[in-house]
């Protein structure tokens, strides 16, 4: 009997996390930058960041992700590769290039519905730490600048 119980509450859980899981999968699908999580996202000198629903909501998002990696030059070419698929049809708001490559980008993607905003961040430091984040939400670029500016638990 404890045996069905246990059956049921771990199938419970299952069916209640899964749908979270797959719509923050398909919040990239579309999105190049998604193999730089996929492919960097356990190795070593490596921080991957995924906010749970509770912090989402308090920011009007309903996804956020970064990863940081530190001193990694084939991760670098990797991502930069990525980030310039990913920028067609994208607003570029600012993007700053040295040497031929870019070291600071935010861009601003078309939504999956007009409601939602898509925005992709880059930085790489001069240590050499790529930073990329990936965000959707209802809010719009100021706002966004507004949190990056004033809160800096993200």
């Amino acid at each position: 009997m404890r045996y069905v119980h246990y059956t049921y509450a771990l199938l419970l859980v299952v069916c209640f996390l899964f749908p979270t899981k797959a719509k923050a999968m398909e919040a990239q699908k579309d999105l190049k930058i998604q193999e730089v999580f996929q492919r960097y996202g356990k190795k070593k000198n490596v921080t991957m960041v995924e906010l749970s629903n509770e912090m989402l909501e308090t920011f009007s998002m309903t996804h956020y992700k970064s990863i940081t990696i530190k001193d990694d030059a084939e991760a670098l070419r990797f991502t930069r590769k990525c980030l310039e698929e990913d920028q067609h049809g994208a607003r570029k708001i600012k993007e700053v290039t040295d040497d031929g490559g870019i070291i600071s980008a935010y861009y601003q993607l078309p939504g999956m519905n007009e409601e939602l905003n898509r925005f992709i961040l880059f930085k790489l430091s001069k240590k050499g730490v790529i930073t990329l984040v990936y965000i959707e939400g209802e809010l719009d670029s100021d706002d966004l600048i507004t949190i990056l500016f004033t809160k800096k638990d993200l």
